[in-house]
């Protein structure tokens, strides 16, 4: 692959040039977020997106990436406390959590099967 060697001080000198008009035109981005806000479900579906559930893992199988977690409500899924098996998409995401570690998670229903999508450990 041949590299140009102008193409990093190009790519930084259009950076700059870029962000003189971006903040020329914050007054526009703060008009479309009020725009947002005046449409709750525009507004409602980003909030839930950071939303974690609680709860502590009670056995994961890393063969058949099905993490069986005990649960508090997940607002998310309309779900109440319960104990139940979810999917990972690979073990990278359980990482070295284990058996008895509290956790703070956000799951997802998925083709009609609920994936942990994100998961860390519990302050």
């Amino acid at each position: 692959m041949k590299k140009h060697l102008f193409s990093i001080p190009l790519t930084a000198s259009l950076l700059v040039l870029g962000t003189g008009s971006a903040l020329a035109q914050a007054p526009a981005a703060a008009a479309a977020d009020s725009h947002s806000s005046r449409h709750p479900a525009a507004a409602a579906s980003t909030a839930p997106q950071a939303e974690l559930s609680e709860g502590e893992i009670t056995r994961w199988d890393p063969l058949t990436l099905r993490l069986t977690l005990k649960h508090g409500e997940i607002k998310n899924l309309e779900m109440p406390p319960m104990t139940m098996v979810f999917r990972v998409a690979d073990a990278s995401v359980v990482g070295d959590l284990k058996p008895g570690d509290r956790v703070r998670f956000r799951a997802e229903q998925v083709s009609g099967a609920y994936h942990v999508q994100r998961i860390e450990k519990a302050p």
